[in-house]
């Protein structure tokens, strides 16, 4: 049997997320989706396991196993990678025709119970009540037609390449995202922006990667892909995840799982109040790169999360005092966050999370580059006993105070301004930081300022990163100010991303001919049958025998209108995909071009990126908002000012034109006056 192609999964298990979408109360339905999934893998993959240990030993002995033997065989702990226990198996759940959900949940409880790396993993209750009482949540019909469904697809290593299920996963969370809408950026980081955040970063074989608010485990996925691209194994890194919510940590588990990496994930906790990954002298643990993209603004990053009610924040604020949040694990070294915004807990967090020579890239909403001022002094219009006007003194706000310490550490190595709305839920504008502890001597009193923010592509519920729109922050960042280097960076990025666009392309392509394959078989049945209408025609023997078998062919020729009107929609979205493909690919060789010249401009390459002393940051106040150091002002369109007089001095003629006649008609005898008799209507 042909393997699966990754389009024909893919389109396979989103129509099983067409069943359940709408069905599940206001609940979460990508993890019953997900999980679902997961449990026919695992079942699958269980039954694969079996055989190729079978076979291996009756082909070793030359002697055909017994029933008995085989159980003994399969008892062996190194034949299967998890544990099914009896009764527990995808089988056993498609034998109940009775109710389906308690079976389904009941059997994958008992293989979470039975494997302590699926811990956590099954976190739906298929045999959840509904909210009146009366039924389930989920009705034994739809869980019935979801079970059927999956059981139309193999999901072992036999029939898909694991490599293609795990991409498929990732495309059903992404899937998930689009749906989500708002919500997705609890779970979900677009994946261009990680694909630059990763590229910044640069992972290497022997180092250990850490995400500690990583969602469904996107960060850690394309550190995988990046060090496999370089020519690496992906297990030559070590993961490690932090997720508090129990329904996402499940996901990201899985991927883990299905992309084959070992990785460590916790969940359930907040990073903030309960980091899990600690020493033994019980500061946090430290690793070589640090990735995040954390809440944005969180107002109550302080408390756990089963304590965020309305009560226990206030309560929570008054018991805080004036020393604010006291934090066990010594990471606010810098000094204290507000307590109405955590971005600078988050932040802080990763700073200390990384080692002695640790990178970190972090997405950040841009209110962290210029919230809080410095100690200020200002006289308050009275004076002293000497005629001294009397001065007042305010502190320096808590934000400015942690920025100012980050930049004192020469730790900021890059702040990437992004444009608005690319991330699901998040409409304030954001930014990517780029720190790493051990800077070189040349870039250690520096700072790259990269105004990203003019290029993307507008879709209907968001922005997007094109791929020369990467390959402009990644070329500025990589060269660093350094014209020989850029010239060298576009060429790599432009042979890299032309075939990046390619390879979407054509999988773009599958997608869209796999979506529609029941309407292309639909017309190649319609035409069989149509061309055996004409030949009975051409052999019709009376004029009856010919009427009859015109009418059978005009009732074919209607059949094949929905079908034919369904592919030609087809057709016009692939001609969609390749005009974008073919644009995307020109963009790419005119923005590299575009990237060469400006590094030989210094004046216009400082409209884009701009590499800046320490001490003009100082000047500024240790404020970092791009505008200050980037000339992102936006020229206005110039005017032709001769042709704008034309246009006036045609359009003073045609109005003494129109006035000349005006006074024509209020001057003829036919002109109505009060004394011109009114005629009856």
């Amino acid at each position: 049997m042909a393997k699966m192609t990754q389009q024909q999964l893919e389109t396979h298990l989103w129509g099983a997320a067409k069943i359940l979408r709408g069905k599940t109360a206001g609940q979460d339905y990508k993890t019953y989706i997900l999980t679902l999934m997961f449990f026919k893998r695992l079942s699958d993959q269980w039954d694969y396991e079996a055989q190729e240990v079978i076979a291996h030993q009756e082909k070793e002995t030359g002697v055909r196993l017994n029933d008995a033997q085989r159980r003994a065989l399969l008892k062996s702990s190194h034949v299967h990678r998890f544990t099914i226990p009896p009764e527990c198996h995808w089988g056993d759940v498609l034998a109940v025709s009775g109710n389906i959900g308690e079976a389904l949940t009941k059997a994958t409880k008992g293989i979470a119970a039975a494997n302590k790396d699926l811990v956590g993993v099954f976190t739906v209750d298929w045999n959840q009540p509904a909210p009146d009482g009366n039924d389930k949540l989920i009705p034994n019909t739809v869980v019935h037609a979801l079970v059927q469904h999956f059981n139309g697809i193999p999901l072992s290593n036999a029939h898909v390449e694991p490599d293609i299920l795990g991409r498929s996963y990732e495309y059903l969370i992404k899937q998930f995202a689009d749906d989500a809408g708002a919500k997705a950026g609890e779970f979900f980081t677009p994946p261009e922006v990680v694909d630059i955040l990763i590229r910044c970063l640069e992972p290497r074989p022997g180092e250990t990667v850490y995400d500690p608010t990583c969602g469904s485990g996107g960060m850690l996925i394309h550190s995988a892909d990046f060090l496999i691209e370089q020519g690496h194994r992906p297990d030559e890194i070590r993961y490690r995840g932090q997720e508090m919510n129990w329904s996402t940590y499940a996901i990201a588990r899985i991927n883990m799982i299905l992309h084959g990496l070992e990785a460590d994930i916790k969940g359930g906790k907040s990073t903030l109040t309960d980091p899990q990954f600690l020493k033994s002298d019980g500061g946090v643990e430290q690793f070589d790169v640090v990735i995040a993209n954390f809440p944005f603004s969180d107002d109550a990053w302080w408390l756990r999360e089963d304590q965020r009610t309305e009560e226990a924040i206030k309560k929570a604020k008054k018991g805080q005092g004036k020393e604010g949040f006291k934090d066990p694990f010594n990471r606010m070294i810098y000094g204290k966050p507000p307590t109405s915004s955590g971005d600078f807990a988050f932040i802080q967090h990763i700073i200390a999370s990384a080692q002695e020579k640790g990178r970190c890239g972090i997405v950040c909403p841009q209110g962290v580059l210029f919230r809080g001022q410095p100690e200020i002094e200002d006289e308050t219009g009275e004076f002293d006993d000497d005629g001294e006007p009397k001065i007042r003194r305010r502190k320096a706000d808590d934000e400015y105070l942690i920025r100012k310490g980050m930049l004192d550490a020469h730790m900021i190595d890059a702040v990437i301004g992004l444009p608005l709305n690319i991330f699901y839920g998040a409409g304030v504008p954001a930014c990517l930081l780029i720190l790493k502890k051990k800077r070189p001597a040349d870039r250690r009193d520096k700072v790259l300022f990269v105004y990203a923010a003019r290029h993307y592509r507008e879709l209907s519920n968001k922005n997007k990163l094109r791929p020369q729109d990467i390959m402009r922050i990644l070329v500025h960042y990589h060269a660093y100010g350094d014209a020989a280097k850029a010239t060298k960076l576009v060429t790599k990025h432009s042979t890299r991303l032309q075939g990046v666009v390619t390879t979407q392309e054509a999988e773009d392509v599958a997608r869209l001919m796999v979506e529609y394959q029941e309407f292309e078989d639909a017309v190649t049945t319609l035409q069989v049958d149509l061309a055996a209408a004409d030949a009975g025609i051409a052999r019709a023997k009376n004029k009856t025998e010919k009427d009859k078998l015109e009418k059978a062919k005009a009732k074919v020729e209607k059949s094949l209108e929905k079908p034919r009107k369904k592919l030609a929609e087809r057709d016009e979205q692939i001609a969609e995909v390749r005009k974008l493909a073919q644009e995307d690919r020109h963009a790419i060789e005119t923005v590299g071009q575009e990237l060469v010249a400006l590094y030989a401009d210094p004046v216009e390459l400082g409209k884009h990126a701009r590499l800046v002393e320490m001490t003009e940051i100082e000047e500024n106040e240790c404020n970092l908002n791009i505008p200050r150091f980037v000339d992102t002002f936006e020229p206005e369109e110039s005017i032709d000012v001769n042709s704008v007089l034309r246009e006036l001095d045609e359009v003073d003629a045609t109005r003494q034109k129109a006035e000349r006649e005006l006074r024509k008609l209020y001057s003829g005898p036919r002109c109505l006056d009060q004394k011109t008799p009114r005629h009856p209507i």
